[in-house]
């Protein structure tokens, strides 16, 4: 199984209610037929995961595997999803239409319903993780949650209510209606698993009315310590690049041109760039060039990547209640009154990246100012 592939899956398909849920070994099929979808693709294809591949993935062993495959893929093709729908409405689909065993070659051919075609093709808004994060997983809860703050993690925090979570992670049997069960059966090894397992670090807390929790706020930490073990795992048993990373390092690269006196490496970029895709679709591009814009004109800030993290969060917050929100809004506070903005105590406290790359080679100097001109931004520098 190459562990760099990268699943995407657009946002409406993430937060879908799973009342009819996919078991562990289901899910792993599911998300690595997800990762195996092109950025390019227009049309789904018959996915092909070879006999073996799947035997290891799902641990099966023996001659009894191949009915145990067979079962596994008969019962992944009855199983549905509720998807949220823009206009308040709901999509009732299953994830499988067809499923073949080719014997004389050693694999399972799967087929996508169509209807999910939205939710997993030409995506502008999506969540993206890379498949090793989730092949450990012993729990569809653990991977479930995993996915849902994988989706939030660029604000820090996702709250919800307990309902809610309950239905989007499966935990729908009756017995799970009793919130002591369900935390301590489902939520605790969940989160202990995703701590133990994955590129994200996170907690939670209870918010109660009355006497009973109503509602849980998670805190999402991004772990650069565990991605880099992952990154040197991936790095030792795949030379080839992760899909999407192509196009991603381009827009990366005219974003650090741009940038003065720092740079963002590939995993700030990686969840500062899809924070400003959930926010702003086609022109997350633009809006974070205008940003850094405005952080290169503005005397008063003295930590770019921390005040560019902590602009997104307050933007995504925003646009979260509906608010129209763009960096254009921003103007540097010298043109306004010709003295340097002052950073607010919340600002100055906050733990912020610390690696910043100084200086830039002389070379990009004309490539800066060609984009700015595109942009048409003026360079007041």
């Amino acid at each position: 199984m190459k562990d760099s592939y990268i699943v995407a899956q657009g946002n409406n398909l993430v937060e879908a209610r799973h009342n009819n849920p996919l078991s562990a070994r289901e899910l792993k099929i599911v998300l690595t037929m997800v990762s195996m979808i092109q950025p390019t693709d227009e049309d789904f294809k018959d996915y092909r995961i070879s006999i073996k591949e799947f035997s290891e993935m799902l641990g099966l062993t023996g001659s009894t595997k191949y009915t145990e495959l067979k079962e596994i893929t008969k019962n992944l093709m009855s199983k549905s999803i509720e998807i949220p729908q823009d206009d308040g409405g709901w999509l009732f689909v299953n994830w499988i239409s067809s499923a073949e065993y080719k014997k004389g070659e050693g694999i399972i051919a799967l087929s996508f319903s169509p209807k999910l075609k939205p939710y997993l093709l030409q995506l502008k808004q999506y969540t993206s993780y890379r498949l090793s994060n989730i092949l450990s997983l012993s729990s569809s809860y653990s991977i479930r949650l995993y996915e849902l703050l994988r989706k939030w993690s660029f604000l820090d925090k996702w709250e919800s209510s307990v309902e809610e979570i309950r239905e989007k992670l499966g935990a729908v049997t009756k017995s799970y209606l009793l919130y002591g069960n369900f935390k301590n059966k489902i939520l605790l090894p969940a989160i202990k698993e995703v701590n133990e397992q994955t590129d994200l670090s996170i907690s939670f807390k209870e918010i109660k009315k009355g006497r009973s929790v109503e509602r849980i706020e998670f805190t999402i930490r991004q772990a650069p310590e565990k991605e880099g073990k992952i990154l040197e795992k991936i790095k030792k048993s795949e030379p080839e690049q992760p899909k999407k990373q192509t196009e991603n390092e381009d827009i990366r690269k005219r974003l650090n041109v741009l940038a003065k006196d720092y740079s963002f490496n590939h995993i700030y970029f990686t969840e500062m760039y899809e924070g400003a895709l959930f926010i702003w679709s086609d022109d997350a591009e633009k809006e974070l060039s205008m940003l850094i814009h405005y952080v290169n004109e503005e005397e008063g800030v003295k930590n770019p990547l921390g005040f560019i993290k902590i602009k997104l969060q307050e933007y995504g917050e925003l646009y979260q209640e509906g608010l129209p929100v763009t960096f254009a809004d921003l103007k540097p506070s010298q043109r306004r009154t010709g003295r340097a903005e002052k950073i607010p105590e919340w600002f100055k406290n906050r733990n912020e990246p610390k690696e910043v790359t100084k200086g830039i080679d002389s070379n990009i100097a004309e490539e800066r100012q060609k984009l700015l001109d595109e942009l048409g931004i003026e360079d007041d520098k």
